[in-house]
């Protein structure tokens, strides 16, 4: 009888210790969990008074930079949002031809050497986009399944479609560890633009939601970029930055990708990371782009 009442006092005990969380657990309490901030308001305060009013020669050259400063900024974000809505056009340019334009030999003589193609027909490098490109989809599909080192699977699903410069876009990261789920869905909107035709970078904001232990809703701004380096193929890295209830958690997705007409293969690496909590592997799967 003793024995039995020792059995079930240690199993009272265990309940009421605390389970050790996986990494899944960990990842989703990091991103939903403020940061700390120090208050450091009555540091500054003393910094201030202490820096006192010191407006002789000093305060005149400060004021100047700082007056240097505030220009050069605003031209600079004013020559960024020019190029960026340039990029923007051209986005939605590449869609009104299928093929670089045949140019004939009168109009060479006003055309610079880096617009003509000498190895191929005096071909003009004017912007297009080829039927499935994937650099710039009208429609793509992808599917892909991710090994983590952390005992950990992820099956990575996403659809986008877009025409010119505008674009949407939904993912689903599904990831797995020993019976505990956590799924990440982000729906955006993008904002493409094209430096070429072998350079994309979007702008894309939108709303994320996690499942896990408890379902949260945030905020996910992403920056894909995707450059050719060859005809077949193309290299994407995919950041994604997303806000839940005031804590962060950051995507960051590299791969490589070969491409042949509609179809394509990938094999990248992908990393989560929160707090001081990281998921990371190795990914491989298809693709469709139309």
């Amino acid at each position: 009888m003793r024995t039995f009442l020792f059995i079930i006092s240690l199993c009272l005990y265990a309940s009421t210790l605390p389970a050790h969380a996986g990494q899944l657990d960990d990842l989703e309490s990091e991103a939903t969990n403020s940061s700390s901030k120090s208050s450091s308001s009555g540091t500054s305060k003393s910094s201030s008074k202490s820096s006192g009013s010191s407006n002789g020669l000093g305060g005149h050259i400060a004021a100047g930079v700082a007056e240097i400063l505030v220009e050069t900024t605003i031209s600079i974000v004013g020559y960024s949002i020019m190029k960026m809505a340039d990029a923007g056009g051209h986005s939605t340019e590449r869609y009104l031809k299928n093929e670089p334009e045949l140019i004939s030999s009168n109009d060479l003589q006003d055309m610079s050497l880096d617009e003509v193609n000498l190895d191929e027909g005096y071909r003009q490098e004017s912007l297009f986009r080829a039927k499935g490109d994937p650099i710039l989809p009208m429609l793509r599909l992808s599917s892909h399944k991710l090994y983590s080192r952390n005992n950990i699977d992820a099956q990575l699903n996403r659809i986008e479609a877009g025409y010119g410069f505008l674009g949407v876009s939904h993912s689903q990261n599904i990831l797995n560890e020993d019976g505990d789920h956590l799924k990440l869905s982000n729906t955006l909107i993008h904002y493409r633009m094209s430096f070429g035709n072998n350079f994309s970078w979007d702008l894309a904001y939108g709303r994320g939601k996690m499942n896990g232990n408890q379902s949260h809703d945030g905020s996910v701004f992403a920056m894909p970029i995707r450059a050719r380096f060859n005809p077949d193929w193309h290299f994407e890295y995919y950041p994604v930055w997303s806000s839940y209830k005031g804590g962060s958690l950051a995507e960051h997705q590299f791969s490589f990708n070969y491409h042949y007409k509609y179809v394509g293969a990938t094999v990248g690496y992908k990393t989560w990371s929160a707090g001081t909590t990281s998921i990371n592997g190795f990914f491989a799967g298809v693709y469709l782009s139309f």
